[in-house]
């Protein structure tokens, strides 16, 4: 079965003159991660919040897409509303997917902004990957939403902001086995590592010291690979935009608005 690229269901906020700045999620949620970043944003830039496919109100490709197709629909979607050049700002399955399209589309990029996600998913990744897939199946979705907070935030925060945390669990449970099985089945076949040099963009890449599931490590070899890219490194887990929300808005934000 053939994908089919389609747009992607987004809104935009904010003055249409201002910089664009694409906010791309991670996996298992949708457009709304972002909304603790949105009232500091949308004072300085113009605001393309996305649903990437087969989470929130976008639909799933069907077929077995890539990442490369999930930025042409990103690419389509920009057509239709009209921009042009945008930065794009990505957390894990997001920052991969800003990748992609920096690579397809390097004349549409000023700035990128790649947080909490590597270049390659390793063969022992793949298998962990097609483990929870399994365990999804096997167990059922309940299991798969606390398997998946838990390894996004240690116990220590799920103690400390329990109201924040569920919110997040909300958007995992709203995701349908559609829509994550394909974006996992993409991320298993993510491979830029060979390409990153071609990447030309000012490029801030944001790692989580307490991140389980991409290391400071992986987003220092990443930062490394780009010519024009340097490593911040918040103290937060693998959703850096919700953990250290207020740090995350202000290095982004300064980046983005620096000459």
């Amino acid at each position: 079965m053939d994908t089919e690229i389609v747009s992607l269901a987004a809104e935009s906020l904010s003055n249409a003159e201002r910089h664009a700045v694409v906010l791309l999620h991670p996996v298992c949620v949708n457009r709304d991660i972002w909304r603790l970043q949105v009232p500091v944003w949308s004072q300085s830039f113009r605001l393309i919040l996305v649903d990437l496919p087969g989470h929130g109100l976008s639909k799933a490709l069907g077929g077995q897409p890539t990442l490369a197709d999930f930025a042409r629909g990103l690419a389509l979607t920009l057509d239709r509303t009209g921009i042009g050049q945008v930065s794009l700002v990505g957390v894990s399955l997001g920052a991969m997917v800003a990748q992609a399209f920096a690579l397809q589309f390097p004349e549409r990029i000023r700035k990128l902004v790649l947080a909490n996600a590597g270049a390659v998913t390793p063969e022992p990744v793949m298998q962990i990957w097609g483990a929870r897939q399994r365990s999804y199946v096997e167990l059922g979705s309940e299991q798969h939403v606390r398997s998946t907070i838990e390894r996004w935030f240690d116990q220590d925060y799920r103690e400390r902001a329990p109201l924040t945390v569920n919110w997040v669990e909300s958007l995992v449970r709203s995701t349908s086995q559609e829509g994550y099985f394909e974006a996992v089945d993409a991320i298993k076949r993510l491979d830029h590592a060979s390409r990153l040099r071609e990447i030309s963009a000012p490029t801030l890449v944001i790692a989580g010291e307490k991140d389980a599931a991409v290391s400071p490590e992986i987003c220092r070899k990443l930062a490394d690979a780009i010519p024009a890219a340097r490593l911040t490194i918040l103290p937060a887990g693998h959703l850096s935009n919700i953990e250290a929300a207020t740090e995350f808005a202000e290095v982004v934000g300064q980046f983005l608005l620096a000459d």
